[in-house]
């Protein structure tokens, strides 16, 4: 049985966390994408899997009701973040009003996962880019509990993640949740950024990551809050890989979600081309968010954080000029089939070499 069209599954795993029988597991496939396959011993053929694929239903889409400049007014948030630090004074609007957040950290393994946050100390850690997709676990499970909980939720995810957690919700009372998608270029399998870390024989054990933030635009990796390598975007070989779209998911490249109208309450990205032909009067140096306000539930809470965020309102124009994936999906890079069949033949190392190193 097949869920969806294989080039067309975004590994979003709806299809894991809405299956009665656990039958599904989410595993990597040659190419080192995840996706789902089916125990057909445990199977009781419900189809439950297909129906709430995302990429078997219409996609929900609403279209921007108002767009900000934005950033955060506390400075050691806008410095530690990746643009504007709009994502972390969300996440502490709602902890603090006795919420759940639900973002992305790196756990024990360097393994790039979604989870729960109930204090701001835990939200923290979602904080800066990740340049790679992020494992979905049995999240949309522990979203629907704490909703079944009445409690108030907010989930930030690349858009085919809203969807698929938007598609298992189907018929769910979801007032209390908050959903924000990212403006997102395409993202990397893990196994990537595993296999570069192992590649960069570093000598010490590898417990974090940034490529945002406070070191900006730099691949940056820690051993116990001590940098034991950095390089620039332009020097890093997987940095550089990520920014020309060498090695996305073969589903980023056809991505149904790149483009002006969005899936989330709120959507979410870095403000380019700010000011570059409709004057912005204030320094941008230091980051700025676009906020994309697409549902009144979203317009509700922008409203709330009035006195902790700079905003300036601005046109979906501008927007949408300054984000390519905004009007098109990323384009392929020259080298991505010849990246994929090395891959497949002798291994990440030598692909990577043989299509960035020049």
């Amino acid at each position: 049985m097949k869920i969806c069209e294989t080039n067309h599954c975004t590994g979003c795993s709806a299809c894991y966390n809405v299956c009665p029988k656990k039958s599904i597991k989410m595993l990597e496939n040659e190419e080192g994408a995840v996706v789902p396959s089916i125990d057909k011993q445990k199977c009781i053929n419900c189809n439950l899997c297909i129906k709430t694929c995302p990429e078997n239903n219409k996609i929900d889409f609403h279209n921007p009701l108002k767009v900000y400049a934005a950033w955060s007014l506390n400075e050691n948030v806008r410095k530690n973040s990746s643009s504007g630090g709009i994502a972390y004074e969300i996440y502490r609007y709602v902890i603090e009003n006795g919420g759940i957040a639900f973002g992305t950290k790196f756990n024990d393994q360097m393994e790039l996962e979604h989870t729960m946050a109930t204090t701001l100390e835990q939200v923290k850690e979602f904080c800066g880019s990740k340049y790679t997709q992020s494992k979905i676990g049995k999240c949309y499970l522990d979203v629907k509990n704490c909703l079944k909980e009445n409690k108030k939720v907010v989930f930030i995810g690349t858009p085919c993640q809203i969807n698929g957690l938007k598609s298992f919700l189907r018929g769910e009372d979801i007032n209390n949740l908050l959903i924000i998608d990212l403006i997102c270029h395409g993202v990397p399998p893990q196994k990537y950024l595993k296999d570069y870390i192992r590649y960069l024989a570093i000598n010490k054990k590898v417990d974090d990551i940034s490529f945002r933030g406070k070191n900006n635009w730099y691949f940056t990796a820690y051993c116990q809050n001590e940098i034991i390598y950095k390089k620039h975007n332009k020097d890093d070989l997987y940095y550089r890989a990520f920014l020309d779209g060498l090695f996305y998911r073969e589903n980023c490249y056809n991505c149904r979600y790149a483009r002006e109208e969005r899936v989330g309450d709120i959507t979410l990205g870095d403000f380019w081309g700010l000011g570059k032909k409709v004057k912005f009067d204030y320094p941008i140096e230091n980051g700025v968010s676009v906020i994309l306000v697409n549902t009144e539930k979203g317009k509700k809470i922008i409203e709330n954080l009035n006195k902790r965020i700079f905003m300036e309102e601005r046109t979906i124009e501008e927007a949408v000029e300054g984000n390519a994936q905004l009007r098109q999906p990323s384009k392929k890079h020259e080298n991505t089939e010849k990246f994929k069949r090395i891959y497949m033949e002798q291994g990440f190392d030598i692909a990577l070499e043989k299509t960035m190193k020049d």
